[in-house]
């Protein structure tokens, strides 16, 4: 019986190369002697790859050469695509000691649990891209998408680092929209009533200043009571809060409810193991990084700005204890950052 198996042969350390290489075994029942020996076949698998990694080769000079706009977008999809599959089997690796441990995410390290919740998010734009790259010649609509749609369809695997820079601005300023609007429903709240200390607060960030970790530790336990009980949030408010989250506010309000929990808590276990890690052994870039999905435009300040706004950020959510804390996470990440200027 003949069989062919098609299988990528090598990713070269500086890019992605796919060799497809044709694999003919031939056996004639069992028990019977194969036609063709283990050192032939290896030998025949040899010489295909050299061949491909020559044709391989003279085919990037002459794009390089003839088209260098698109070879430098080909290059990147090469590129983002090795990064991709990196990543994936570095996800394997640490489920597999997750596993070892009883799945005790305090078990983990920070970078390992932060790769892990962006390799999740990343998964489902990934794994569409590569069903559509998959086909023969098919990866060139992958390019074209990276060429006008970069932001909306790739991962930042393929991103430039002046591209993330730049997306991240924009990510930042779809759910800053909200920020105002989330503060403004909050101070309706209490519209016909005295104001409340939350109210007081968000008023005060509304009139353009900026509150101290003390006073915003000061309304945390507010939110553990009625008007602002999580379990007793409106739909509307909801949606706004999925929005400043960065979560697709079109769901029912109890599945709203539940992935803003599931998000804030993990968020919070971020910021434990954060703490053990200590942010001045955080790059640049994972500091920027870090700042950002806590709700800061962090590419609008400079390290150091950056650094003091995630330390007073640490010194608010590593003191909530309780189970319910959704509601503390989500508005800091609106009243720590919406007027913060660089001292």
């Amino acid at each position: 019986m003949e069989t062919k198996a098609f299988k990528i042969i090598e990713i070269s350390h500086d890019e992605v190369v796919y060799h497809y290489a044709i694999t003919y075994r031939l056996s004639v029942g069992r028990g019977r002697t194969s036609l063709y020996s283990t050192s032939s076949s290896n030998s025949m698998r040899a010489s295909m790859l050299n061949a491909l990694k020559r044709a391989n080769s003279k085919y990037e000079a002459f794009l390089k050469y003839r088209f260098p706009n698109f070879y430098r977008i080909y290059s990147s999809f090469l590129k983002g695509v090795r990064a991709f599959i990196l990543d994936a089997k570095a996800m394997h690796e640490t489920k597999k000691r997750l596993r070892e441990k009883n799945h005790d995410i305090m078990q983990m390290s920070y970078r390992e649990m932060e790769k892990m919740r962006q390799f999740h998010r990343d998964l489902k734009k990934a794994v569409p891209l590569m069903m559509i790259s998959v086909p023969p010649f098919a990866n060139y609509a992958v390019i074209m998408l990276m060429y006008f749609y970069p932001r909306q369809f790739l991962t930042p695997h393929f991103w430039t680092q002046e591209q993330e820079r730049d997306f991240l601005k924009e990510y930042h300023q779809i759910r800053a929209e909200y920020y105002e609007t989330l503060l403004r429903q909050t101070v309706e709240l209490w519209q016909d009533e005295k104001p409340h200390a939350v109210s007081r607060v968000c008023q005060k960030v509304l009139d353009g200043q900026h509150p101290s970790v003390r006073e915003l530790l000061a309304i945390f336990p507010c939110f553990t009571q009625p008007p602002l009980y999580f379990r007793r949030t409106s739909a509307r408010q909801l949606q706004t809060l999925s929005r400043v989250m960065q979560l697709t506010p079109h769901l029912p309000a109890p599945l709203l409810r539940r992935r803003l929990s599931r998000h804030s808590l993990e968020l919070r276990q971020l910021d434990i193991l954060l703490s053990r890690l200590g942010i001045k052994n955080l790059t640049d870039l994972e500091l920027r990084r870090a700042c950002f999905l806590r709700g800061l435009n962090s590419m609008a300040f400079t390290s150091s700005a950056c650094r003091l706004w995630l330390q007073n950020w640490l010194n608010m959510t590593t003191t909530l204890k309780g189970p319910n804390e959704t509601l503390p996470i989500v508005y800091s990440m609106v009243l720590l950052s919406m007027n913060f200027h660089e001292r």
